[in-house]
């Protein structure tokens, strides 16, 4: 056998001899790894009652955020329906155009609606959540529902301006306008902080009078038997106590 052979058969049983130690180095080929004991899953951490409230009111808070900004934006819409009306006269695509802005703000305030219902299950002692349900549902045509509402923010917060400026204006909408200057009084009553919620439901006084003459002139304020709203919130929260 020439040197060149045995050179070559000594080659190759080094070869042979050092390829399992080659594989294991550089994992090529070689099995994997069985895999490690299973193990017992972990249980789900039970949440304290204080956890998941303060879960719900994060999710509360995000909602009406939600809502308010939509709300505001159906307010801006009914708005702007209310003078292409004014200016539209007799020209029905204008008459068309302002029914349709009209139409958009009832959809938003219908979501933003849905959303405060949300908020007032999430936090139940939310008065700004309470105030604009009621808002909402006023706005959508459930005057009754917006009372409701309105008395639960009250129970809560009876000087919440907003939710008394806002039974004013549900007052007017019922023709009642002794119970509607009785909110307006007590707004003035509170001064700066309430300026602007008595600055709005002044307006809508006027404008309901000025379009209900007769039964403006009917109505007397402080007639016998009507009650204040601080009487009210008060018998109110005696009613739900009684429930």
């Amino acid at each position: 056998m020439s040197r060149t052979a045995q050179t070559s058969k000594v080659t190759l049983a080094l070869a042979l001899l050092l390829a399992p130690a080659l594989a294991l180095a550089d994992g090529g080929g070689m099995p994997p790894p069985p895999p490690p004991n299973p193990t017992t899953p972990i249980e789900s951490r039970t949440i304290s009652p204080e956890e998941q409230a303060a879960t719900d009111k994060s999710q509360a808070d995000e909602l009406y955020a939600q809502a308010y900004r939509e709300t505001d934006k159906a307010k801006q819409e009914l708005a702007d329906a209310a003078a292409m009306r004014a200016a539209a006269g007799t020209d029905a695509k204008a008459l068309k155009k302002a029914d349709d802005k009209a139409d958009s703000a009832r959809k938003r305030l219908e979501k933003s609606r849905d959303k405060f219902g949300q908020v007032t299950t999430l936090d139940p002692k939310n008065p700004d959540g309470w105030n604009m349900l009621g808002f909402t549902r006023r706005k959508t045509g459930d005057v009754q529902g917006a009372f409701d509402a309105y008395w639960k923010c009250l129970a809560i917060n009876p000087e919440h301006f907003g939710a008394h400026e806002y039974m004013g204006e549900a007052y007017l909408e019922e023709g009642k306008l002794t119970e509607a200057r009785a909110e307006l009084t007590w707004l003035k009553k509170h001064g700066q902080p309430a300026a602007d919620e008595a600055s709005h439901l002044d307006g809508a006084i006027a404008t309901w009078v000025a379009a209900n003459p007769d039964a403006a002139a009917k109505a007397v304020l402080g007639t016998k038997g009507v009650s204040t709203p601080g009487e009210m919130v008060n018998a109110s929260a005696a009613d739900s106590t009684k429930k």
